[in-house]
């Protein structure tokens, strides 16, 4: 039975994808540079800060891309932003049978906004942004710190990602992990368990004994 999920934001709780390209191709737009979305989206889908390092160093860009690029994301608006289906429910549900619900994410303060717009922010025991200083994932420093904080048994908790990232980052902190597998990437590790439908993690949180896929 899992007792704990730690979960990504980006691409796994909420859709944000389509907001981030939007933000990430005006500001490449403003420096005179054509991307598709096409592209843009395969190399955020790794990660924020590999896709703006890559289009920074292909085109010769200086720091205002960057800065242009987190002022796009700043200014998205919650009504764009939107929870993946059945995440909401999951969350709640979870909490209604006695499980607590955490949230490592590299994004800032707006994660917060846009859960609380939503009406999810009540469903997390604690949301860890980029504010913490902590090492970015794959590193396990916040997961350890988690683990610790509200001593949370290491085999009955559950990370849920949809990068290698977080995978990473799950197994390093010795956590089952679950890849979200919504935009059908590759990724050099396994996972413990493989979702594209978060209605299905009913079939893992409840299982005593999970193994690996």
């Amino acid at each position: 039975m899992i007792k704990d999920i730690i979960w990504d934001f980006d691409g796994t709780l909420f859709d944000t994808y389509p907001g981030t390209v939007n933000a990430l191709i005006k500001a490449l737009e403003d420096s005179g540079i054509n991307e598709t979305n096409e592209n843009v989206l395969n190399y955020l889908k790794v990660s924020d800060s590999f896709a703006t390092t890559h289009f920074k160093q292909l085109y010769g860009l200086d720091n205002t891309f960057l800065d242009r690029y987190a002022a796009n994301k700043k200014d998205m608006r919650p009504e764009i932003i939107k929870p993946f289906p059945f995440a909401e429910e999951a969350c709640r549900q979870f909490v209604a049978l006695g499980g607590r619900n955490y949230i490592i994410t590299h994004r800032g303060e707006s994660t917060t906004k846009f859960l609380e717009y939503y009406g999810m922010k009540c469903y997390f025991t604690e949301i860890i942004t980029k504010q913490y200083g902590f090492k970015r994932k794959p590193d396990p420093e916040a997961f350890v710190y988690l683990i610790e904080k509200y001593e949370i048994n290491k085999s009955t908790a559950l990370v849920i990602g949809d990068r290698e990232c977080e995978i990473l980052g799950g197994k390093a902190a010795g956590i089952k992990t679950c890849l979200y597998n919504i935009n059908n990437i590759s990724i050099s590790i396994k996972s413990d368990f493989y979702i594209d439908s978060l209605k299905d993690l009913v079939n893992i949180v409840g299982q005593a004994d999970t193994q690996s896929c």
